[in-house]
């Protein structure tokens, strides 16, 4: 990688870091004068007295001025600039759907709503999608209208993923820089300038984010947050099914959902079983893998750092059987369908 990139870099880093950090106190100050905390509803979110829930306004903002930087910085290409503006566009609408959410909750059904409105947005005007399952059960190129749709679904189902495991302190930021970090492995390989840029900012921002929400969190993420950074999220997931996951041509669309797994599996335990007991899929709960580990005892951190552990042993696993596809998604089902029941069996006995 050139000099001048490194640079770059390092500074929009610095740059997303510093604006995150420097933000929080001042928001916190302004969120407790506003008496804007988190209503905790249906249990969700484990922590003791009244805790501001606006730090994804810093980290927003954060990753929109390192965005002016690189804008300043960077010639981009013609071909990108659709896609990267309606990418913004759609990063901002989020935000402010999170935000008006944090504030005066705007209600499952509607988020669910916009969040569908900005998916097909990406994937109709921007063409982010996944074009190919690269022999995943013997498919490869998909038909037009079925990449579209199921790019539309994917996109919807990660953003309400990352969504919904902000329950313990520290563990969406934690989750968010794993993932982060995976897929800008995967950028550098391919040189992908602009989502090396992209993720190397939303880095910045959550490890300054991080700072005040490790435990005990002074302030939690909120809506505004992890709709936003969730949004990223998707985008770099499907850009990641599209590319090589090493210095040959080899393409495994399993390895998004792999890096993804905690929110993957914790999203479709919990919406099941909340339709199976006749409840709304939306409707907040205290029946996450994260709970279940905390109520083992093992805190914030500890539960925080054994799911992110996990993770990693998941990823190393299946990373190394990348060039057989449909192979390593059944074994990364039977795995991640192991270690998520694991923390509920070991409940039940304690119990």
């Amino acid at each position: 990688m050139k000099l001048s990139i490194l640079a770059n870099a390092a500074i929009l880093f610095s740059l997303a870091f510093a604006i995150s950090s420097i933000c929080i106190p001042l928001i916190i100050k302004i969120a407790k004068k506003n008496q804007l905390y988190s209503n905790n509803g249906g249990g969700r979110h484990v922590h003791e007295g009244l805790i501001p829930r606006l730090g994804g306004v810093a980290i927003v903002v954060g990753f929109i001025f390192s965005q002016l930087y690189l804008i300043l910085i960077t010639p981009l290409n013609p071909a990108f600039y659709i896609e990267y503006y309606f990418l913004l566009l759609s990063f901002f609408i989020l935000f402010i759907l999170g935000l008006l959410d944090d504030i005066v909750d705007v209600g499952s059904y509607f988020k669910f709503f916009v969040q569908l409105l900005v998916a097909i947005i990406l994937v109709w005007n921007a063409d982010i999608r996944i074009f190919s399952f690269y022999g995943l059960f013997g498919l490869y190129e998909l038909p037009v209208i079925v990449s579209y749709v199921f790019s539309i679904l994917v996109l919807v189902f990660f953003i309400n993923a990352y969504n919904l495991i902000d329950g313990l302190d520290g563990l969406s930021c934690l989750v968010g820089l794993y993932v982060l970090l995976c897929f800008l492995f995967v950028f550098l390989i391919n040189e992908q300038y602009i989502e090396i840029m992209l993720a190397i900012s939303a880095i910045g921002c959550l490890l300054g984010f991080l700072l005040f929400n490790k435990s005990p969190a002074k302030i939690f993420m909120g809506d505004s947050g992890t709709l936003s950074i969730g949004l990223l999220i998707a985008f770099f997931s499907i850009r990641v099914s599209n590319l090589p996951l090493d210095f040959s041509e080899n393409i495994n669309p399993v390895i998004p959902m792999v890096v993804l797994s905690y929110p993957v599996i914790d999203t479709l335990r919990v919406f099941f079983r909340r339709i199976l007991n006749g409840n709304s899929p939306f409707s907040a709960d205290r029946n996450h893998i994260h709970h279940a580990l905390f109520d083992l005892g093992y805190g914030h951190t500890k539960s925080s750092i054994l799911i992110i552990f996990s993770s990693v042993i998941l990823t190393f696993i299946i990373y190394f059987l990348r060039e057989q596809h449909t192979f390593s998604f059944f074994v990364s089902v039977i795995l991640i369908l192991l270690m998520s029941q694991l923390p509920f069996y070991l409940l039940n006995r304690k119990k």
